[in-house]
């Protein structure tokens, strides 16, 4: 029989209205901003607002949350080589969506401090970035140039070390 703990859940509201009940104890052993409000009393009745994550989103959260949290050997880093993580080709495809979903997802973890989370898909979009240049990876996030020519030769040549 599951314990009054198992079966407690709370209501966490996206940006866009959706409320999503989950099991208290899942979302927070994987959430310290959860587990910080639970511990501290303020999420036991009212729903959890979570102003900058649409609900598309949270449900992608949740999905991982869900699945990590049925793993038992999911203490590991994301960090750790492939073979030796039994959730390696969920958290592959996982991360395999666009850049502005991936942005959105990262912005999530963060809120929600959900730190597996949060390494992983910032290890997604470094690897996206990784061995680009600066001016490949303005193209690809749609980052505007303040520099001037001149401007940037001078940052250049003050940071040469960085060039080598």
């Amino acid at each position: 029989m599951a314990s009054t703990k198992d079966t407690k859940t709370i209501s966490l509201r996206s940006s866009d209205g959706q409320a999503f009940k989950v099991p208290e104890q899942t979302i927070a052993d994987a959430s310290a901003m959860i587990k910080a409000l639970l511990d501290a009393g303020h999420a036991t009745t009212d729903v959890v607002p979570l102003p900058n994550v649409t609900a598309a989103t949270l449900s992608r959260v949740l999905d991982y949350v869900n699945k990590h949290s049925s793993d038992p050997d999911d203490s590991e880093s994301v960090f750790l080589p492939r073979h030796d993580r039994p959730l390696a080709r969920f958290d592959d495809d996982f991360v395999n969506v666009d850049d502005n979903t991936l942005f959105d997802l990262i912005t999530a973890a963060a809120d929600l401090q959900i730190e597996k989370l949060l390494d992983l898909t910032s290890k997604a979009m470094a690897e996206r970035i990784k061995g680009k240049t600066a001016e490949d990876i303005r193209k690809r996030f749609n980052i505007v140039n303040d520099y001037n020519e001149e401007d940037a030769e001078e940052v250049c040549r003050e940071n040469s070390w960085a060039f080598e």
